[in-house]
């Protein structure tokens, strides 16, 4: 195998740019040697080095490529004797045919930029290969004639068919994601579909995505609720009922919103869901906007561009309860013309099990078969605090002690009669003060492992209180620690302060408390009032349609809390900072 370093004079002979010069330098600091492959996953692609974004159009292929600086020299074609300099020469081992046959390129942009950052979920999962900071990028574009069936990308392999870089891909159809973040290691041929691209696909099963139907289903049993969440194409429901949008092809944000509100109505009636034996309507429908990609699904405004053909929408159906069902039932109804099958996933506080729907059996049941399920319920506060014997105790030994003096008095002779009786008064009149200085003498402080404790018994407190779908709920939640005359305003402060929206749209709800640490403890207005500022991490989680995204959240916050003995209450939240990790 020839060393790449053969190649190194005639790249420098030909350097007209700055930028090629820099690209080179790199790479021999780097340090080239025989080409060799990587042992490449089917997933986590955005963290390769190089990286290439496809997209067939009506009449061209364009390729985005970012080269790592290291592997520079991969995508330069040998010089052959012909002058082109080594920027004319950038991206020529990249070739794409459309039905066999070889497509001309046409060169739109090269240059020198920072690496676009892409994360997802699966990012921290596969740890990102050695890469530069900054990349070579190339455009390019490949036209083509008419509707080829078949348009094959080839990435820079040796004369054995071994890849001489890794390359992570994301590829589309007229808008429509063909593939989520994978790797392209050989040549790969994609399958186009150009009366409906949502079924074009590759040759290569790997190279997918993850929402590989344009109409899903996705069923989910919460503890507070029942959650029916739909994917469907615009098109498809012009199929279910009569929108009369006429021959628009592209959309104005009027009709997008009014697109929403139709299909709300429409879905408030379809694919009835039955609870414990109980048939149930949503209490609210939310339609929004969609778009598929690498990242997942994102939520789109209304006023974005908005084409008729690959519009895709996602319905949100929620069924409130107060606990977590036995048994949930629904009957599928929407079939789009040719669509036998429908993708379903199902889950619950266990985890998801995908499945499908057929239009011979539409039918889909849960069953609870969790074991060890509890229901999750706020609880008080007891935090006990270090003091002295409580007064009122105090008071009732002394009594029993004049009790006892009283009655010795009342069996002895009359010389110790009289100085028993005269103990008897003394602890009575002891009682009787202790007792009426109940108030007077304050508990000490809670110390910083009490405090602790206290704070975090509000927060696990607080997050049980969120997963209520209403206000009555939550109300009922914050009623074991908030007294009646201070919920509403904690209910306020934990919808404003707290509720975590996550890329889908969807709002989170926290997983577990982490890293609490008490900042500082103040005494309130009252002897048993205290404030404490603390500051914590919530790992927040939550998805709609199919898509569970996790985050952390860094919050701090002042809480004002009072003492009732042994039992503390939430008098007052005030969320003071609340910021996103990552």
């Amino acid at each position: 195998m020839t060393s790449i370093k053969t190649e190194f004079t005639p790249l420098l002979r030909f350097t007209s740019k700055t930028w090629c010069g820099i690209a080179c330098l790199a790479a021999v600091i780097v340090g080239w040697g025989p080409a060799k492959a990587d042992l490449v996953s089917p997933y986590g692609g955005e963290t390769a080095p190089n990286f290439a974004e496809l997209s067939v159009e009506t009449d061209h292929v364009r390729v985005m490529l970012e080269i790592d600086l290291s592997a520079y020299p991969f995508f330069v074609a040998a010089d052959d004797g012909s002058g082109a300099s080594l920027s004319e020469r950038t991206g020529q081992t990249f070739h794409v045919s459309a039905d066999g046959d070889p497509l001309d390129r046409v060169v739109h942009a090269i240059d020198v930029r920072p690496r676009i950052p892409r994360q997802t979920a699966a990012s921290s999962l596969v740890a990102p290969r050695p890469r530069s900071a900054e990349v070579v990028f190339v455009d390019l574009e490949f036209p083509f004639q008419g509707r080829p069936e078949k348009i094959t990308f080839t990435p820079p392999l040796n004369s054995d068919g071994v890849p001489l870089a890794s390359i992570g891909v994301m590829a589309e159809h007229s808008g429509v994601p063909v593939t989520d973040y994978r790797f392209l290691s050989q040549s790969e041929t994609i399958l186009l579909s150009w009366d409906d691209p949502w079924f074009t696909r590759f040759e290569n099963p790997n190279l997918t995505r993850h929402h590989k139907s344009p109409l899903m289903s996705f069923l989910s049993i919460a503890p507070r609720e029942v959650r029916h969440e739909v994917i469907f194409r615009l098109k498809d429901l012009e199929g279910w009922t009569e929108l009369k949008l006429g021959d628009a092809e592209s959309l104005t944000a009027d009709q997008v919103t009014w697109i929403k509100e139709e299909a709300s109505d429409f879905f408030k009636t379809q694919n009835p869901v039955t609870v414990d034996g109980v048939n149930v309507m949503p209490s609210s429908v939310k339609v929004s906007r969609i778009a598929v990609g690498a990242e997942g699904l994102r939520v789109l405004p209304d006023q974005a561009p908005a084409e008729r053909t690959t519009m895709l929408l996602g319905a949100v159906l929620s069924y409130p309860q107060d606990r977590l069902a036995s048994q949930v039932d629904m009957h599928w109804q929407l079939f789009p013309d040719g669509v036998d099958i429908v993708p379903i996933t199902l889950s619950d506080p266990a985890g998801g099990v995908p499945s499908q729907i057929y239009k011979t059996d539409p039918k889909v049941r849960w069953t609870n078969h969790l074991t060890a399920w509890e229901e999750p319920r706020t609880q008080p506060v007891i935090v006990k605090t270090a003091g002295a014997v409580p007064l009122p105790f105090f008071a009732f030994g002394l009594a029993v002690i004049s009790v006892i003096c009283l009655l010795s008095a009342w069996n002895l002779k009359s010389a110790p009669r009289g100085l028993s009786f005269g103990l008897a008064v003394f602890f009575a009149a002891a009682a009787i003060l202790t007792f009426a200085m109940k108030g007077s003498f304050p508990r000490p402080e809670p110390d910083e492992i009490a405090t602790h404790h206290v704070a975090k018994g509000m927060l696990d407190n607080i997050n049980t209180a969120l997963l209520e779908t209403d206000a009555d709920g939550i109300q009922a939640a914050l009623a074991p620690f908030v007294d009646e005359s201070h919920r509403e305003d904690v209910s306020a402060e934990l919808r404003r302060g707290l509720s975590v929206t996550l890329p889908s749209g969807a709002s989170a709800l926290a997983e577990e408390i982490e890293d609490l640490l008490v900042e500082n403890l103040a005494q309130g207005q009252g002897k048993d009032d205290f404030q404490i500022i603390a500051n914590w991490t919530a790992r927040v989680s939550g998805g709609h349609w199919g898509h569970l995204h996790r985050q952390n959240v860094n919050f701090r916050g002042l809480m004002d809390v009072s003492r009732r003995g042994d039992q503390w209450m939430l008098d007052g939240l005030t969320v003071l900072t609340a910021k996103k990790e990552g």
